[in-house]
């Protein structure tokens, strides 16, 4: 009788490890999976004087994984950079007093393309641009 006693106990014992999840359970990864930037575009006058001849811009997370929460917020660890960098500069990172604002030196031929790139949390990052055009 007792080698049944025994072999049930093992059989419970595993079904209940079993029901545990025991082994191969995955975890969901809270990153940031989109952000914006706002505004998307916008115009600004490089004879106007400071600070009216800058723009200001922002990150802002739009997605994460579900079950993931995240904060409603500008993005702080965002690095900033525009295309040409003769006519435009920017305040590249969140210790820059103008993190995030673009001020036009000249005019530009076209729209500069403002680039924000924010680590996403698993050793990646993400980039989105808006445009900017200095009249």
């Amino acid at each position: 009788m007792r080698p049944y006693r025994l072999i049930g106990s093992i059989v419970s014992l595993l079904v209940f490890a079993g029901l545990l999840g025991c082994g191969g359970k995955t975890t969901t990864m809270c990153k940031i999976t989109a952000f914006s930037v706002s505004p998307a575009s916008a115009t600004v006058s490089h004879t106007a004087a400071p600070p009216a001849n800058a723009q200001h811009f922002d990150a802002f997370q739009t997605a994460a994984p579900a079950g993931c929460a995240f904060a409603l917020g500008n993005l702080t660890t965002a690095t900033w950079t525009v295309s040409d960098t003769v006519n435009v500069s920017i305040g590249a990172t969140s210790s820059d007093s103008a993190f995030g604002t673009a001020t036009c030196k000249n005019a530009t031929a076209g729209a500069v393309t403002v680039t924000a790139t924010v680590p996403v949390g698993d050793g990646t990052n993400l980039s989105n641009t808006a445009s900017l055009t200095c009249n």
